[in-house]
């Protein structure tokens, strides 16, 4: 933060994470057009959430271990391709709860607690970041495997969510 009554001496920095809406072409400046087409894949991550090992939070400096969660978030392997944890999924196969529930019994297929992440605009070193959508959590039950999906208020954001 600025002191009360300083100047700047010179220009400060803009924030590294916000995406230019122009750019310069021969001197001329360009709105920026996405390569994604609105139909085209969206990449997705299903990751468990387990609780974290003795050892794990023995690491920690004891001073921060009263403060810290022990829990981990594990990513779950969906394919045997180059990018094992990111799956390529239709938007109308996410479109409501109901579809994203059938999507994470076929893909995970064993009962657990998982978070749903979605690539947003936030970058990090690999220039994506991937955040929580929706909280997912499989039972076994007598008919086979349910999922119930809760915290599910970010998707709403998106243009393949039905409205109800």
């Amino acid at each position: 933060m600025r002191t009360f009554g300083a100047v700047d001496k010179k220009k400060r920095k803009t924030r590294s994470d916000k995406k230019r809406k122009y750019r310069k072409k021969n001197g001329i400046m360009q709105p920026y057009v996405s390569k994604r087409k609105r139909g085209d894949p969206i990449a997705v991550m299903f990751f468990e959430k387990k609780p974290m090992s003795y050892d794990g939070y023995k690491r920690w400096n004891n001073k921060i271990r009263p403060k810290i969660r022990k829990i981990i978030f594990d990513p779950v392997q969906v394919t045997e391709e180059e990018k094992p944890y990111r799956l390529l999924v239709n938007p109308e196969d996410m479109s409501n709860v109901e579809k994203i529930e059938q999507l994470a019994i076929d893909v995970i297929q064993y009962p657990g607690a998982f978070q749903l992440r979605m690539p947003t605009h936030s970058k990090n070193t690999h220039h994506v970041s991937f955040k929580k959508k929706a909280d997912i959590k499989i039972i076994e039950t007598e008919e086979g495997l349910k999922a119930k999906l809760s915290n599910f208020f970010n998707l709403s954001r998106y243009w393949f969510w039905e409205k109800r």
